[in-house]
């Protein structure tokens, strides 16, 4: 069997074909290779807290200068008789240009896992906030495997969703 390239199907497969040759040529003579750049990470821990106060468990992190997505995540656990409501937990990047938090109500006994995100861009050396309260004379928390993450990207795009 013969095919004949000239059809004009067979010439849009050839140019596609030759295409792809030439993209291929062009990559090959750029003078490297276009490689993922890996990302840096942050990571801070506490695997065992004990939040006595209404106001603790506050740390504070330097973060360098660059574009972050920045999470947090902890067990609480109440340990004492009473149920505690609002037991809250934020995160702030410098002095709350950009924060989450999360809520919760802990029956007595109980534990909860928490979870709060963000994404910034640090101008300059910036502090980042991590901080959990309760209403005065609850019970004592224990904050279990407490993990911060921030990981460097190239670039935030943050906009509102619409839900509507």
């Amino acid at each position: 069997m013969t095919y004949s390239f000239t059809t004009p199907a067979r010439r849009g497969i050839v140019a596609v074909a030759t295409a792809a040759v030439a993209a291929g040529a062009l990559l090959a003579f750029s003078g490297g290779t276009a490689q993922a750049v890996a990302p840096e990470v942050i990571s801070r821990w506490d695997n065992d807290v004990l939040h006595s106060g209404s106001i603790g468990a506050a740390a504070n992190l330097g973060f360098p200068a660059a574009p972050y997505t920045i999470t947090a995540k902890l067990t609480a656990e109440n340990l004492g008789t009473s149920a505690i409501q609002n037991y809250t937990c934020q995160l702030s990047a410098e002095g709350g240009a950009d924060t989450d938090f999360s809520s919760v109500t802990l029956a007595p006994g109980a534990q909860q896992t928490m979870l709060v995100h963000l994404v910034h861009t640090f101008s300059g050396t910036g502090l980042l906030t991590f901080a959990c309260t309760k209403p005065g004379g609850s019970p004592q928390v224990r904050i279990k495997q407490l993990k911060i993450t921030g990981i460097k990207v190239n670039a935030i795009d943050n906009q509102p969703v619409n839900l509507g």
